[in-house]
């Protein structure tokens, strides 16, 4: 049975606007489709059929839009009163979660992952948490993480200076259910500062994924983006 995915789609996505028009940053259109259409029709395709959208900003827009949209998949929202966090509105987003493991992503990235083999391993090393990377040439931009022959995680190192290849958070990961359960957290927090650095050695793994992620959250991104997804459309 493939996991419950739940998908961030309440981001203020401020670089944007120049291009959207304020619209929220996961409806941007690749073509003639909102980016978070094709990330959820990809997973679809792989055998995803309940999301979870967290909503905050722009909510209104996204529920319209996602509402009705679908007869082959659910689709919920967990809508944030307050702004949460990246981490407070996954968390309150798996409150809905009926499976034993969910899948959590950003809505504005998209990365060519095998979903399957992902869920397999995180099965297969008993993992509490499992986050998918990948290797970047010049990871000056993003934070990195270290991680022993097995895959699991040593450390998280912020931004450095100088630019050599490292390994990076691709924004998408797999949960055990009560993940939440191991660290306590306040209702507002940030999954990659507050929550992941507190989770090594508590079962946390690395898969890695050997392609190139996409991020619309630049203008410059989004432009790339364009140009890129058109090939995995359809």
């Amino acid at each position: 049975m493939f996991p419950d995915v739940v998908i961030l789609a309440g981001g203020l996505g401020k670089r944007l606007h120049s291009v959207t028009g304020g619209t929220q940053k996961v409806l941007a259109k690749i073509g003639d489709q909102p980016f978070l259409e094709i990330l959820i029709d990809y997973i679809a395709s792989q055998g995803g059929k309940r999301f979870i959208l967290c909503v905050g900003h722009g909510s209104d827009e996204v529920e319209a839009y996602f509402k009705n949209k679908y007869q082959d998949r659910e689709i919920v929202f967990s809508r944030e009163e307050t702004p949460l966090g990246t981490g407070g509105a996954i968390k309150q987003g798996s409150q809905q979660v009926k499976t034993d493991q969910f899948l959590a992503m950003n809505g504005d990235c998209f990365c060519v992952i095998d979903y399957k083999h992902l869920i397999a391993n995180h099965k297969k090393n008993k993992a509490k948490a499992t986050l998918a990377v990948t290797s970047v040439p010049d990871a000056r931009d993003y934070g990195t993480i270290d991680f022993g022959p097995g895959g699991e995680i040593e450390a998280f190192k912020e931004k450095i200076p100088v630019m050599r290849e490292a390994y990076i958070n691709t924004g998408t990961y797999c949960f055990d259910r009560d993940v939440f359960s191991l660290v306590e957290t306040p209702s507002k927090f940030s999954i990659e500062l507050d929550f992941f650095p507190r989770l090594v050695g508590q079962g946390f793994y690395t898969f890695v994924v050997e392609n190139r992620f996409i991020d619309i959250g630049t203008p410059e991104r989004y432009s790339w983006a364009q140009e890129h997804l058109k090939t995995l459309k359809g």
